[in-house]
């Protein structure tokens, strides 16, 4: 199998985030204020200068993505909030990003755990079983907790200000960037 197939389906997930986050300008100040104005809205690559293309993979090395990053229109909408990426059932899963432990327990059943990586950008790691406890320090590329079964690898999602979905993928990749072949 080409190695490299794993990798360049990461960059094309990552090449349609940017797209999609950098086509507009950022969220006027009135809609920073209401979630329900802000959530639909794209964010300018402005707003995540220093966050961008700095974070590792959870599982410790570039991996398949199974299922991309398809943000839902409206709060409720249908779509997917992060991507699943093809790591096996019982391995470490690790913190892209020193943080604090935002939320560990489930979530309709479904074992979580959420890291606060700064003011700005949370990510969630589902189906995690952790040891960890709200309020607890990690490090970037520290185990966070053990895939479980339930679901096709490991679903990882992103957040801006707890409000805005981002694919997470612009967070390890950056934006893609196209070179001349020659």
């Amino acid at each position: 199998m080409n190695k490299s197939r794993p990798v360049f389906a990461a960059l094309f997930a990552a090449l349609a985030a940017t797209l999609l986050v950098a086509t507009t300008a950022s969220p006027p100040s009135s809609a920073k204020n209401s979630s329900s104005a802000y959530f639909g809205q794209t964010v300018a690559l402005s707003e995540l200068s220093g966050e961008i293309g700095r974070h590792q993979w959870p599982s410790g090395h570039p991996v398949r993505v199974l299922r991309p990053f398809n943000p839902p229109s409206s709060p409720w909408g249908s779509g997917h909030r992060g991507v699943d990426l093809d790591i096996p059932t019982g391995s470490e899963v690790y913190s892209m990003q020193a943080g604090t432990v935002f939320f560990v327990g489930t979530i309709a059943g479904t074992p979580a755990i959420s890291i606060k990586h700064s003011a700005l950008i949370r990510t969630t790691y589902t189906p995690v079983k952790s040891d960890l406890t709200v309020g607890s320090p990690v490090s970037a590329g520290q185990k966070i907790g053990i895939l479980q079964a339930g679901h096709p690898g490991l679903h990882f999602g992103a957040k801006i200000d707890d409000r805005h979905y981002i694919n997470p993928l612009l967070l390890i990749l950056g934006p893609v960037r196209l070179l001349p072949t020659s």
